[in-house]
């Protein structure tokens, strides 16, 4: 099969080596990598510009594209990781300051990895493109960057190659607060989101550790109804990523109650002050009961939260005050303790909708 690409004039010499690069591809010939790159050096020895670098960048995205479409991803970060390479070779030749903006390629083998699933690098690669951005571009267009509008869900940004992924992410929040909206009569809606959290400048980690987990969590989701994860490692994934979502809910919290002049920072702490300012009733007394039971029976005391079932034996708690103590126990002690427990892929869905319930409580209340 014939393929045709339309790539920008570099000159004669840069024009030929990128025919050789694609050939190399399709025919496994002609290309050598180190006349490629002695080549490339020279071209950004005579382009040295935003420019120029954007030209060299957009000859790789053809093939590329091309290379994701057959689903060859090792020779699509191949490609990024040559570009990128080649441009820290001339960044160390040049012995100063300035350097090549290398946001494009970072991004785009971001792209590579995040649809390959293998989230984890992909994220280190879009942080790095950031951080690119952020040595390049001038702050106040910065938001308006590829890479800075997927790590804080900006779908509204039309310019990004990825904004499908970025939109499907988002939608998978909107299901969930909606679930919060309906099931707990919350009133913080998606607009309010945006410009509370994931628009807040102060909590730009907490944003950044958000939209990974919310990748994690949907693609372990994913594999749940596939039936993939119930083994001991399956548990241990799931556990793990509701860890860490409880964590997230305790930087949520903790940012705002810093600012109350205390130093009682425990998770304990921040759930009893989430819970006085939304005018509910689980104090300290009932949390720490509520950890003992977890403690003493983790897997019957979360089933009986799960399925609304009285825990105490003079009060019967909200569901919202429910969807807090489930928080509280996977982030105490006894949930490391958990491995392969059917109980956790089972209600893995339940579990995942409970403490989103009480991070949006937290986003909606304290800020």
């Amino acid at each position: 099969m014939k393929h045709k690409f339309t790539l920008g004039d570099l000159g004669q010499t840069m024009n030929e080596q990128f025919q050789k690069l694609y050939n190399y591809y399709f025919f496994n010939t002609g290309f050598e990598r180190n006349k490629f790159e002695s080549e490339s050096l020279t071209f950004f020895d005579n382009n040295n510009s935003i420019e120029g670098y954007d030209k060299y960048f957009n000859n790789f995205t053809p093939l590329w594209n091309l290379l994701l479409h057959q689903g060859s991803f090792f020779y699509a970060e191949q490609l990024w990781q040559i570009s990128i390479e080649t441009a820290k070779k001339w960044d160390k030749r040049q012995n100063q300051n300035k350097e090549i903006h290398k946001g494009a390629p970072f991004y785009f083998w971001g792209v590579t990895c995040i649809l390959k699933e293998d989230l984890e690098k992909g994220f280190l690669l879009m942080h790095q493109a950031l951080e690119e951005d952020k040595k390049n571009i001038d702050l106040n267009q910065l938001k308006d960057t590829p890479a800075y509008s997927f790590v804080t869900l900006n779908y509204e940004q039309q310019h990004q190659y990825f904004r499908n992924k970025v939109l499907e992410i988002a939608q998978f929040v909107e299901q969930n607060l909606s679930i919060y909206q309906t099931s707990r009569s919350g009133s913080l809606t998606m607009s309010e989101f945006k410009t509370k959290f994931l628009q807040n400048p102060n909590l730009i980690e907490q944003v950044f550790m958000f939209i990974f987990e919310l990748f994690h969590i949907k693609k372990l989701l994913s594999e749940n109804r596939q039936a993939l994860t119930q083994n001991v490692y399956g548990s241990m994934l799931m556990v793990q990523s509701i860890f860490t979502f409880t964590l997230l809910v305790d930087n949520v919290i903790k940012y705002k109650y810093i600012n109350q002049d205390t130093h009682k920072q425990q998770f304990l702490d921040l759930l009893i002050f989430l819970s006085g300012k939304a005018n509910l009733k689980l104090d300290k007394s009932k949390l720490v009961e509520v950890n003992e039971m977890f403690t003493n029976n983790f897997h019957r005391t979360l089933d009986n939260l799960i399925n609304s079932r009285q825990v105490f034996k003079t009060a019967k708690l909200q569901t919202i005050e429910e969807d807090i103590a489930i928080s509280y126990g996977f982030r105490n002690s006894a949930a490391h303790k958990i491995r392969d427990r059917p109980y956790i892929h089972e209600n893995f869905n339940k579990i995942v909708d409970r403490i989103f319930n009480v991070f949006f409580l937290a986003v909606q209340t304290l800020y």
